[in-house]
């Protein structure tokens, strides 16, 4: 799949901005005064959109893994009200077929099904990690907890997977609002505990997710919060990629 580079690790192919245009082109027919919010659109800052009912589109999250033909990708679309509050979301995954979506105090579903995520303990849970650069020092401390780790490429797929069960946490840092406006929705709804990395409510344009299984967020919240307030400088930091998959 032919592709460009938007930055360094940040790929964008023709699927992309397709998938985008479409989904916009109808969002736009059904809701002309809505806003519409796209990864591969105009960046908009939040002053631009705060009070105003919008949408927010992730035309195909998991690019990496859609060029190198690894099936873990997706598309949302999540809505937001006036309120500010997210209000309703989709999560599609093609190549299964499978589609995800919320209602806010309505819960989450799959393909029609109602989904409530499994509260584990911590010994029991799998936990897939986005980007983490500057929070590494988390990494050895969440692996010892868990059963196990996966960095997946997809943070979209990752918290369709905690409504699930499929997972049980998900951190993520330098997170865009299309990638979690949708997936944080349906987590919350399915019954797992979202937050910012300090455990506050996630609001607004948010760019860092710590989402988990109830009794797993409450184990790891102290060692993930004390690792965010040691970062005196965080822009400063080098990336560093996450842990090998075991």
């Amino acid at each position: 799949m032919a592709h460009e580079w938007k930055g360094r690790g940040d790929l964008v192919t023709v699927a992309d901005r397709e998938s985008e245009a479409l989904v916009c082109e109808h969002l736009t027919a059904a809701f002309p005064d809505d806003l519409v919010v796209g990864e591969e659109g105009p960046v908009v800052g939040e002053d631009a959109v705060s009070g105003r009912r919008r949408w927010y589109v992730d035309p195909l999250d998991g690019t990496t893994n859609f060029v190198k033909g690894q099936p873990r990708w997706a598309v949302s679309v999540a809505f937001c009200g006036a309120d500010d509050e997210m209000a309703a979301a989709t999560v599609h995954v093609p190549m299964t077929g499978e589609t995800l979506t919320a209602v806010r105090g309505q819960g989450a579903q799959r393909d029609g099904q109602e989904v409530h995520a499994p509260d584990v303990e911590p010994h029991e849970a799998l936990a897939l990690l986005g980007p983490l650069d500057g929070l590494t020092a988390a990494v050895p401390l969440i692996g010892r907890a868990v059963l196990s780790l996966r960095v997946t490429g997809s943070t979209v797929c990752d918290l369709a997977d905690l409504a699930t069960g499929r997972a049980d946490v998900y951190i993520g840092v330098q997170q865009g609002r299309w990638d979690l406006a949708a997936g944080a929705l349906i987590a919350a709804e399915a019954g797992i505990t979202v937050t910012g990395l300090r455990g506050e409510p996630l609001t607004g344009p948010a760019d860092a997710v710590f989402a988990a299984a109830p009794r797993v967020h409450a184990a790891l919240l102290p060692d993930l919060r004390a690792a965010v307030e040691r970062l005196a400088r965080p822009a400063d930091l080098p990336a560093v990629a996450g842990p090998p998959a075991r």
